[in-house]
């Protein structure tokens, strides 16, 4: 996917969401919930064009580009689209907003973790640890490892939608804790082995 394309997608997400708030302001009367997260998503905006530029290791994030642009753009949606349901619920509508996001979340962590192995060492995306971050072995292994527990914890996390609020917030954090603090100690103890084994 071309970066130009992506930033494109990107803008005109980020645009629709403050033109709903323009729409949703004189009937939320609210200017924190009409153009907040459009402003948070305007800030991430410029994020994501920053963070490729400016990066030591990997510069314009060459071999894995579009995979970082298509999580960003995932991203983008899914705050847009949960933003959409705030305003809809603060105008009236019946609608659970956890419920109704927790199936783009896990799409989200699906397709990051399908896609974690395609990543390149760099410093602001994937798994970083100061071991994955200081050696292209520790950095493979340890994505090699993540890969299908995010994608497991993605599973999980669907689940959630037919539970309880309270046992699907359990299940969004709690899998997502376990495929993050297992990758960490995962990524230390290839470093452990490395330095047992004279690497």
């Amino acid at each position: 996917m071309n970066p130009k394309i992506s930033g494109i997608l990107i803008f005109i997400i980020v645009l629709a969401t403050f033109l709903t708030g323009a729409v949703a302001y004189p009937h939320v009367e609210s200017v924190r919930l009409a153009f907040g997260l459009p402003a948070i998503l305007l800030a991430l905006f410029g994020l994501w064009a920053l963070l490729p530029r400016i990066d030591p290791v990997a510069k314009g994030f060459p071999g894995f580009r579009y995979v970082y642009d298509l999580i960003w753009i995932l991203l983008t949606a899914l705050l847009a689209y949960g933003y959409a349901l705030k305003l809809g619920q603060t105008l009236g509508w019946q609608v659970d907003v956890l419920h109704a996001t927790i199936p783009g979340i896990a799409v989200l962590i699906f397709v990051a973790g399908a896609l974690l192995t395609r990543i390149r060492r760099n410093w602001f995306f994937g798994v970083r640890t100061p071991w994955t971050l200081s050696s292209d072995e520790d950095w493979a292994k340890t994505h090699r490892f993540a890969r299908p527990l995010f994608m497991i914890a993605s599973v999980f996390i669907l689940i959630g939608t037919f539970t309880p609020q309270f046992w699907s917030a359990v299940l969004l954090i709690g899998s997502i804790l376990v495929a993050v603090v297992s990758s960490v100690v995962y990524s230390y103890l290839v470093f452990r082995r490395g330095q047992a084994s004279g690497g």
